[in-house]
């Protein structure tokens, strides 16, 4: 049930961002799963987050029109990374959770914009790429933990709807 959970926030994430907040351009909004997978990261094993990270980054890739692969390959070199850092540090550190927030957006933001610098047919001036992701990584470290802590809370709503319903069913397997 959770991971039934995960799919339909990631899908929402998905619509979210391609549908509604594509006028503003790619220098106003950062990506919205990104927040998402480090909230995967520090909050899930790999059995249960890796499918939704696959789901995830072939969703964005199929959808966003931009290269394929860019965004899976970014999902799962974060959630590793997310990982690796949990391993060696407090996750319930009030300050780790911005942190890693951020670089994730960075990372993220990072990588989407040197594969269209490597893939445009003309030259860009570094100082744009500067200038996008410094503003993508704003928006991320202002926005993204109230995403994770939203993400937390419904899972937590998502728990107790599954420990209620259980509890009710209970009763009819008795003979």
């Amino acid at each position: 049930m959770i991971v039934a959970y995960h799919l339909i926030v990631c899908l929402f994430l998905t619509l979210l961002q391609t549908t509604l907040f594509v006028g503003g351009g790619p220098a106003c909004l950062y990506d919205l799963l990104a927040p998402f997978v480090v909230y995967l990261g520090i909050h899930h094993r790999p059995r249960e987050a890796i499918p939704v990270l696959v789901f995830a980054g072939l969703a964005m890739d199929g959808i966003s029109g931009g290269v394929f692969g860019v965004h899976l390959s970014a999902y799962l070199w974060m959630y590793m990374g997310v990982r690796r850092v949990t391993r060696y540090l407090h996750v319930g550190n009030v300050i780790l959770l911005p942190l890693l927030v951020t670089f994730g957006v960075a990372f993220e933001s990072l990588v989407a914009a040197f594969c269209a610098i490597v893939l445009a047919s003309a030259a860009w001036p570094v100082e744009s790429l500067f200038a996008v992701v410094s503003t993508q990584v704003l928006w991320g470290a202002a926005t993204g933990p109230f995403l994770v802590l939203l993400f937390i809370r419904g899972q937590k709503v998502v728990g107790r709807a599954r420990k209620s319903f259980v509890i009710e069913k209970k009763p009819l397997r008795t003979p």
